[in-house]
């Protein structure tokens, strides 16, 4: 009878001892979660005082970023999913996710690409810059004359689906691009080759995509989007350069536009719809300071994006964020006559 009894008791210390294992499992687990979560937002969390740029001439990414951040954080927050195997999945508006690793994030950090609080900017940037290689490759697959049209089904296939081939430009980019977003294409073709293979991409893919390299235009498209947006790919290009932010808007929010401020009837109308709260915008000044007796010293920024926070009708000013998170201090934030924005400012881009 004695013996019968050990049967249940041993079950019970079975269950006893994986319910210990399973608290455990899931405590390890939440925890995992909180630091990765606390990795990647900072005190802030999705917020435009949490942005910060790097030393990067990528004030129009920053800048658009903050502007989302103001008028739709969730939209933002969704944007980012964990990837199964490690890192982060950047989802956009419209086409294919994006897969940012650990080490993408590392190396941004280690380069001061991005001083932001928290990782989620970093990783909307490196997902940002593999998207631009995905389309103009693409484009470059669907424009050539002289693949074979079976063919390219199936480069289009395997750029789709291998986030590898992504990673693996995006690295080679980054390791030869110069100042001025401009590659050297024997260069680029060695680099390639070695972050492919490292990256463990099929021999079949890796020889595909180091071969469309020959093709005629296949590289100049490339170069044409890492010199439009070469600052998120590390290239140190002067101000003014950079790419442009209603793309940015796009690919994130999904319709945006873009207009000059002499052009002033629309101008205020947008201004009017961001006091509603209604509009993320966006403002890039001229290149050359205001002249007006209003004193810009302690903001102005030759040829430079700036998130457009607030427009107050009553006063007629108009309230910015510089994407430094500085200049002025503390966090970039100020105040102007309307006057003194239709004087220094030249173009802005907005939600739809």
């Amino acid at each position: 009878m004695y013996g019968k009894s050990k049967a249940p008791v041993s079950r019970l210390g079975f269950i006893f001892a994986a319910n210990t294992l399973l608290v455990a499992a899931l405590a390890i687990t939440q925890a995992a979660g909180a630091q990765e979560a606390g990795t990647l937002y900072g005190p802030e969390g999705v917020s435009p005082n949490a942005i910060k740029q790097g030393i990067l001439g990528s004030c129009y990414f920053h800048a658009s970023i903050a502007a989302l951040a103001k008028v739709a954080p969730e939209t933002l927050r969704n944007a980012i999913g964990s990837n199964p195997g490690g890192g982060y999945r950047v989802r956009f508006s419209q086409g294919p996710e994006e897969l940012v690793l650990p080490e993408d994030l590392a190396y941004g950090r280690a380069h001061s690409f991005d001083r932001s609080d928290g990782d989620w900017v970093l990783v909307l940037m490196r997902g940002y810059a593999q998207r631009q290689v995905r389309e103009s490759l693409a484009l470059a697959i669907r424009q050539s004359t002289l693949i074979p049209s079976y063919v390219k089904p199936l480069a289009l296939g395997w750029l789709e689906q291998s986030d590898m081939i992504l990673i693996a430009y995006d690295r080679a980019i980054r390791s030869v691009v110069n100042q001025e977003g401009v590659m050297n294409k024997a260069s680029f073709r060695q680099a390639l080759a070695a972050q492919l293979s490292s990256l463990g991409v099929p021999a079949a893919e890796a020889n595909t995509f180091s071969g469309l390299l020959e093709e005629k235009g296949f590289f100049d498209s490339l170069v044409t989007a890492v010199s439009q947006n070469g600052e998120v790919f590390g290239a140190y290009k002067s101000l003014g350069q950079g790419g442009i932010p209603v793309r940015v808007i796009e690919a994130f929010q999904g319709a945006a536009r873009a207009g000059l401020v002499a052009d002033r009837e629309p101008l205020m109308q947008q201004l009017r719809r961001l006091r509603g709260g209604r509009v993320a915008f966006v403002a890039g000044t001229r290149g050359a300071a205001p002249s007006g007796d209003y004193d810009h010293t302690d903001w102005w920024v030759v040829s430079h994006a700036y998130t457009v926070m607030d427009y107050d009708d009553g006063t007629q000013t108009v309230s910015l964020r510089n994407p430094w998170g500085r200049r002025p201090e503390p966090n970039g934030s100020f105040t102007i006559p309307l006057s003194t924005f239709l004087e220094a400012y030249e173009s802005y881009s907005y939600t739809e």
